[in-house]
């Protein structure tokens, strides 16, 4: 039994040191359709979606075949555009976040393609027609992607964000400050991007 034992452990532990991580840095670009749920109820009218971008750096494991984990950095223009009751045209709601995904890549048997999704970190950065929004928002995103070859890949996702921008709870019925579910300000993005990844 004790030789059994030495015989798995040294088995395993030849497993572990030849299992290799590839890791590739990389960097990711791409097209924002940025919106803010609920500005209608909120006394905005004809609430529209606004084009903007992200940019930023990766950084990829590969841990199997099937599973890359993959942190990023990006720079990420959001808001919405609106009318007002009250005020001639529109007016647009500028959010510059500081977006910090931690992607999961899973792929499909031996082809480029991959399902992603990702926890998401926004640090707000600075904004522009909004009063007082939260410095941080929580969000979720989920995307569809490729790898082309040669380092290219691409992807087209979505980003929904968890958290009211105005800092609200839905209402449980406890005495706190509180708004229904259909009142609350969320983040959602429409993201379209291409990359580079670079070998190590």
């Amino acid at each position: 039994m004790k030789h059994l034992t030495i015989i798995l452990i040294t088995l395993l532990s030849c497993t572990f040191i030849n299992a290799q991580v590839e890791i590739k840095p990389g960097i990711k670009a791409g097209m924002n359709i940025a919106g803010l749920s609920n500005l209608e109820e909120n006394g905005g009218i004809r609430s529209e979606k606004i084009t903007t971008f992200h940019i930023g750096a990766t950084l990829s494991f590969k841990f199997a075949r099937f599973y890359t984990l993959q942190p990023e950095i990006l720079y990420s223009k959001q808001g919405s555009e609106y009318k007002n009751f009250g005020f001639d045209g529109t007016q647009s709601i500028e959010l510059n976040y500081l977006s910090i995904p931690v992607n999961n890549k899973f792929y499909i048997s031996n082809s480029g393609l991959n399902f992603q999704i990702a926890p998401v970190i926004d640090i707000l950065l600075s904004h522009k027609n909004i009063n007082n929004p939260q410095k941080v928002d929580i969000a979720i995103a989920g995307a569809i992607g490729y790898d082309i070859g040669n380092g290219l890949v691409m992807s087209i996702g979505y980003k929904q964000g968890i958290t009211d921008l105005l800092g609200r709870n839905v209402d449980t019925g406890s005495g706190y400050e509180t708004t229904d579910v259909s009142d609350l300000i969320l983040n959602n993005v429409i993201q379209l991007s291409v990359g580079y990844q670079f070998k190590l």
